[in-house]
């Protein structure tokens, strides 16, 4: 979208309030031109809509991160979204091609709001509803169409992306329902209103809070060049456009400290303070470095062009992994063994499957190379490294191999013969059967030998069965239940997320 240029009797004005309010002689109470470098932003009034929080003090979009580290990744991002590109307030007074310019919200009572249940193309992602809607509700002009609702009775955020109303129904692309005073997340991989699969209202840059003189939350922007993996707390991916380094969602930039704001209007400097102090979003795709904010007719839009001037250089991406209460990306407090995932990397035995951003692949099986490593790190600690490999023990574990020093290692001190005729098979996955001998000789030594198999234990685990003693004896340590129904399904593979919870409860780590 876009706004008028300024005129010059705007430009005259604009300069001769920033004049008066300098020498207190306006008739009219203005926005402080200074702003305070030292702010205690704990004491800052959080967002609110309505009656309602804007989620909690303590949300990704409410927290300052003035003081965070540059994320290594930071010049590259910003040239690919254009370190030479001007910025753009996708908002303000007026119309424009015909609408009203940004996105828009409603405020509504629930009980007194008819509800729809909306038809949506990606059901499989979106909240059912019901969806409080009033008739003729504000609506994002153009392409999008997003409706955002608050209901005050209970707090309740609704968006929906894509809304269109025919014969008496509501449809839309996708919809999130947000509980405003909940830090919670899409599940994994969704999307929501918003490409990112955030939710759209919280990055809002809405006239009261300038006025008000401060903004106190993060803001929403759009680039043309996003990548095929997301960082926290963004949920899901949307690629789009070509470059060197495709920007994830979820990342986030902030004005430099040493940009010099003081030669803008009162509004603006709110604004700029705000991406200075909290910074801006990547949420979707669009033009880049375009800035999200409601429509409001007390905007000056000759005001909101004054920023057209800063450009991508002036900022830098900030390393917000700090805020991640969760470890691993793919590991959040909506996942069954988040706890134990995080107890084995807090011990040094995982660092995860990839790095930046830091991932743990819950449900890849486990190999028995990996085993090798987690076993020797559970026996002897983090920071234990065996003896050099010889490529002499197995035929396919030569000198180099993946894990060939940790197989060796294993094999030498009795926990493991291989798996048959001089081989270890590295890259096979570690059967639940197989694990049970693992974990035991692990915690007890190779020399142990479990009490004779009952076979009564498990439906699927006869007297006879490969293991049965090592698996039962497993059951008394109060390492495993089980699979589920009565059995152990000896013969599944293990996956990262489950040999979590056996290393954890093998070797006695401590919970987080």
């Amino acid at each position: 979208m876009k706004l008028k240029n300024p005129s010059p009797k705007k430009l005259l004005l604009n300069l001769l309030s920033i004049l008066l309010v300098a020498t207190s002689i306006a008739a009219t109470p203005q926005i402080d031109n200074t702003k305070k470098q030292d702010t205690d932003f704990s004491l800052s009034a959080k967002p609110s809509i309505g009656s309602c929080p804007l989620f909690p003090n303590n949300n990704y979009w409410n927290t300052p991160i003035n003081t965070l580290p540059v994320h290594a990744s930071s010049s590259a991002w910003i040239n690919s979204i254009g370190a030479n590109t001007g910025f753009h307030m996708d908002f303000g007074s007026g119309t424009w091609d015909g609408g009203p310019i940004g996105i828009p919200y409603n405020i509504v009572s629930g009980v007194a709001t008819t509800k729809y249940n909306v038809n949506f193309y990606y059901p499989d992602e979106s909240d059912p509803g019901p969806y409080p809607i009033p008739t003729n509700p504000n609506i994002e002009h153009g392409s999008d169409h997003h409706i955002l609702v608050v209901d005050t009775d209970d707090c309740t955020l609704y968006e929906i992306y894509d809304a269109s109303f025919s014969d008496g129904q509501w449809s839309a692309g996708s919809g999130a329902i947000w509980d405003l005073s909940s830090n919670a997340l899409r599940p994994y991989d969704w999307t929501s209103a918003d490409a990112a699969g955030l939710p759209i209202l919280p990055g809002l840059v809405r006239y009261e809070e300038v006025l008000a003189g401060e903004i106190t939350h993060a803001l929403r922007f759009t680039a043309d060049c996003t990548g095929n993996y997301y960082i926290w707390p963004a949920r899901h991916i949307a690629p789009s456009g070509s470059c060197a380094t495709p920007v994830p969602f979820g990342a986030r930039f902030r004005l430099k400290a040493s940009f010099d704001i003081s030669g803008y209007s009162p509004d603006a400097q709110v604004i700029l303070q705000a991406m200075k102090t909290y910074g801006i979003v990547l949420a979707d795709n669009g033009s880049p470095w375009y800035v999200s904010g409601a429509p409001n007719e007390n905007w000056d839009n000759d005001v909101l062009h004054e920023i057209d001037n800063v450009s991508g250089s002036d900022f830098e991406a900030v390393d917000t992994s700090s805020l991640n209460p969760w470890v691993f990306e793919d590991v959040t407090d909506q996942h069954w063994a988040q706890t134990y995932v995080e107890s084995i990397y807090a011990a040094g035995i995982t660092g995860g499957c990839a790095t930046n951003p830091l991932y743990y692949c819950p449900n890849n099986p486990v190999t028995r190379a990996q085993m090798a490593i987690f076993l020797l790190r559970g026996i002897n600690g983090a920071s234990y490294s065996p003896p050099s490999a010889t490529g002499n023990i197995f035929n396919d574990v030569p000198l180099g191999a993946f894990a060939d020093a940790w197989i060796e290692q294993l094999a030498s001190i009795g926990i493991t013969s291989g798996c048959g005729d001089n081989n270890y098979c590295p890259n096979s996955s570690v059967t639940r059967a197989q694990m049970a001998i693992f974990l035991l000789k692990a915690k007890y030594g190779p020399s142990y030998i479990p009490p004779t198999a009952t076979g009564t234990i498990f439906d699927d685990v006869a007297s006879s069965t490969f293991a049965a003693a090592w698996i039962e004896c497993l059951v008394a340590e109060g390492i495993t239940a089980g699979c589920g129904n009565g059995n152990y399904c000896p013969n599944q593979s293990v996956t990262r997320a489950e040999m979590a919870v056996f290393l954890q409860r093998t070797f006695g780590l401590p919970l987080p």
